[in-house]
């Protein structure tokens, strides 16, 4: 009877164990207490086998062979339960591991991303900072270009300064040479004036000196004795009237009278002075103003065409012919006596 008891209790212990082990969840999880009720569970048939394997040793050949029985598929049980406890606690422990190395890779990728993080904030502190320093750069390359700039419209204005005040100097400098200028045309025309009153004081004195050699030719006439040839009415010349009379007569006399005044003074040197080879060239700026102004009413065309007719003539004669002939001068002018003077010159051999 003990020994189908304890059957009867291995039976009902075992569904107990098959059902608590169907009850488990099939994903792995299994919680410690449900591990411990199993394991306990394991023990108690384990202890029940035991008092089977006692009870039924004064028990018939076929009650034990079935106690046997029973206790090798309790055994069979108990080992399959527990090698299924085994492999669940495995599971669970690599379950555990799993959830372990997740949680470590977790970390791992949490510290990864911090490390990321870190590194992109630093990147972009980097960045920040490179583009700070090249802003400043920009604005002191900005500032030094417009310093340069500055410097430089600074200088030009000084040069520009300097260009005007070297354009003034060079204004007040050619404004005091053309005053010099004028000073000397001016002191040129007084001098000019001066010359022509010598030359008018001198064509008087000439005519005058030519007066007293023909009024002393004429007393030696009378003073000589009368020959018996026969007498020829007396020749009168007439005293040469006007400038270029005196010009074209060149009598001894006269050149006796020049050149004794020669020796007086230098009043004659521009009767004496070398030949005019150009009458345009050998008259001065000044003194071609002051004959076109004075003599050809500030026409400077019939200046040119007069100078013309001059240098066409083939003599003094002609010259003075041609000019005489379209012109009504004041012989006695200092103006028309030094153009005359220098028509004179230009034909003198």
């Amino acid at each position: 009877m003990q020994t189908k008891n304890l059957i009867k209790i291995i039976k009902a212990e075992a569904t107990v164990l098959v059902s608590m082990i169907e009850s488990l969840p099939d994903d792995g999880d299994i919680q410690p207490f449900a591990i411990e009720m199993l394991q306990s569970k394991i023990r108690d048939l384990n202890n029940i086998a035991v008092h089977l394997s006692s009870a039924g040793a004064d028990a018939t050949s076929d009650d034990n062979a079935a106690a046997i029985a029973a206790q090798e598929a309790a055994r069979k049980a108990a080992e399959e339960e527990e090698a299924r406890l085994f492999a669940e606690a495995e599971a669970a422990k690599r379950a555990e591991e799993l959830e372990a190395a997740r949680k470590a890779a977790e970390e791992a990728q949490r510290i990864a991303a911090q490390k990321a993080a870190e590194e992109a904030a630093h990147k972009a502190a980097a960045e920040e900072e490179a583009r700070r320093i090249a802003a400043e750069e920009a604005r002191k390359a900005e500032e030094n270009a417009r310093r340069i700039a500055a410097e430089e419209a600074a200088r030009k204005a000084k040069e520009e300064e300097a260009r005007r005040i070297a354009e003034a100097e060079a204004a007040r400098k050619a404004a005091e040479e053309l005053a010099r200028k004028a000073a000397e045309a001016e002191a040129a025309r007084k001098a000019a004036e001066e010359e022509a009153k010598k030359a008018k004081s001198l064509a008087d004195m000439f005519a005058d000196n030519t007066a007293d050699v023909e009024q002393t030719y004429n007393a030696e006439d009378e003073q000589q004795p009368a020959t018996s040839a026969p007498t020829e009415p007396a020749k009168t010349e007439s005293k040469p009237s006007t400038l270029a009379d005196r010009f074209q007569q060149n009598t001894p006399s006269v050149n006796d009278v020049l050149a004794g005044l020669e020796k007086k003074a230098n009043l004659a040197s521009r009767f004496n002075s070398r030949p005019i080879t150009n009458l345009r060239k050998a008259i001065k700026i000044n003194d071609r103003i002051r004959f076109v102004n004075e003599l050809f009413d500030r026409d400077s065309i019939q200046y040119e065409q007069t100078i013309d007719l001059i240098e066409s003539s083939a003599n003094i004669n002609e010259a003075l012919d041609k000019l005489f002939s379209s012109r009504n001068w004041n012989q006695e002018d200092e103006t028309t006596v030094d153009f005359l003077e220098l028509v004179y010159q230009r034909f003198k051999s």
